[in-house]
């Protein structure tokens, strides 16, 4: 029977860590698995994977292909597409990819994970990932003691500047023409030298993927040579609201503790649901809805057994 034709006992639709970690707890457990996923995470450019013990700056395509190839040893099924649509049945699922291709299962993990808002500013994108990052716990250590940049003009940016203080006395608060921050707040700013500057942004001056200042309307370049952003996330939640699950107002899943929403049968783990978005937390909440998975399937086929018996 082809793939696309089978009744899968799980379909995990994003391979990340969430979505591997999942697949090897299933696998494990004996559970025919199908991952969909296109290959898109969100850490890609990432100059190393930060708080993970044992591996610590190593790069997310490296993690990434040290886990693939760790699932080639078990019964693991990859299409690598995009799952665009998830209908709940009776007593199935039917998910369709972007070729139109139908797969069927009985339970359903989603570990699609979030998008970053990188600013609409010149020299943002081509910096993403080893030069402008959005967590200093993932990536503030490796700019310690050095000129740090904060670009916060959504959202205000103080709180995530009294953060950076802690790593280095050279703390530049730029928020691009908005006027956000309270009277009270930049009394405390100045008290801990965290310069604010309203002018608005033109560029990042960068050279050879190294971020050398930033640069003003009026032509000043203020010397920094590592930035952080405090400008949002979409929550990729389109699956599920596809299947009505609740989630909170930012798109995030919202989960029991065993990663099992409000809909029988859909789980969601990783950056798409409502707790921590560390590598390590992902992997974690992972194997915790794949034993969640395994053991809700173990039930039903146990009452299945017990009907039959009857």
């Amino acid at each position: 029977m082809p793939a696309k034709e089978k009744l899968w006992d799980v379909i995990i639709i994003g391979a990340g860590p969430a979505g591997a970690s999942a697949a090897m707890v299933l696998a494990r457990s004996r559970r025919n698995v199908l991952i969909i996923d296109e290959g898109n995470q969100r850490n890609l450019r990432s100059h190393g994977l930060h708080n993970f013990i044992t591996r610590d700056g190593i790069l997310p395509p490296d993690f990434l292909n040290i886990a693939y190839n760790q699932l080639s040893n078990y019964p693991v099924s990859f299409i690598k597409s995009r799952a665009e649509k998830v209908v709940k049945l009776p007593a199935t699922f039917s998910i369709t990819d972007r070729e139109g291709n139908k797969y069927s299962a009985k339970k359903i993990l989603l570990t699609t994970g979030v998008t970053d808002h990188i600013p609409n500013v010149p020299g943002m994108e081509e910096l993403w990932g080893c030069a402008v990052f959005h967590c200093p716990f993932c990536d503030g250590y490796e700019c310690k003691e050095r000129a740090i940049g904060l670009y916060a003009q959504k959202h205000n940016g103080y709180g995530m500047a009294i953060a950076l203080r802690h790593l280095s006395k050279e703390i530049t608060l730029f928020t691009d023409g908005s006027h956000y921050l309270k009277s009270a707040q930049r009394t405390q700013l100045a008290k801990r030298n965290i310069e604010v500057i309203t002018k608005k942004v033109t560029r990042l001056v960068h050279q050879n993927n190294k971020l050398l200042a930033v640069e003003l309307v009026d032509g000043t370049h203020v010397p920094c040579t590592s930035m952080f952003t405090h400008h949002g996330i979409i929550v990729n939640h389109q699956l599920h609201d596809q299947l009505g699950c609740r989630c909170t107002k930012k798109g995030a899943a919202i989960t029991n503790r065993n990663q099992q929403t409000n809909v029988p049968g859909v789980y969601v783990a990783g950056d798409a649901s409502i707790d921590m978005h560390f590598v390590v937390v992902a992997s974690a909440e992972g194997v915790k809805a794949a034993v969640s998975i395994h053991n809700d399937l173990l039930q039903e086929e146990n009452a299945e057994a017990m009907e039959v018996r009857e």
